[in-house]
């Protein structure tokens, strides 16, 4: 199932992108497609790191030298031990969290256990994270029905 879940997410992400790149969208039609790029996103981070590591319970995500552009950088377990990402969570990882912008803050701040946006370091919930990529998979097969 989350083998399923995961592509059926990639899926959505990649038609998020697609509809967010049409330039001729509405203001309110592209603020949507943001807000679904980040839900997307965030859910396929926490896909892909409990894909490795079954403890993973959040993780970080910092700002990088563009206040706007962010990186994963630690896994954290339900106690609270964090520890760097390996060569392979980051390969999977690697774009998904350049998806998490100021524009959708909206849509995946609330996913956050700790919203530092002074120091810019988030700390995901992984367990939020994939409850927001089930909510966007229902809607849409809510929609398309």
């Amino acid at each position: 199932m989350a083998a399923d879940e995961e592509a059926a997410l990639r899926e959505v992400l990649d038609e998020e992108i697609a509809t967010y790149q049409i330039a001729e969208l509405l203001p309110e039609q592209r603020a949507s497609a943001d807000l679904e790029l980040a839900r997307c996103s965030a859910a396929l981070i926490a896909h892909a790191l409990l894909r490795h590591d079954r403890a993973v319970a959040a993780v970080r995500i910092e700002e990088d030298n563009d206040p706007d552009e962010r990186y994963t950088s630690a896994a954290i377990s339900a106690e609270g031990a964090e520890r760097d990402l390996t060569d392979e969570e980051s390969d999977d990882i690697s774009g998904l969290d350049s998806n998490l912008t100021d524009s959708n803050a909206a849509a995946w701040h609330p996913l956050c256990r700790d919203v530092d946006d002074r120091h810019g370091v988030y700390v995901l919930d992984v367990a939020r994270a994939m409850e927001a990529g089930r909510d966007v998979l229902t809607r849409r097969a809510a929609a398309s029905r």
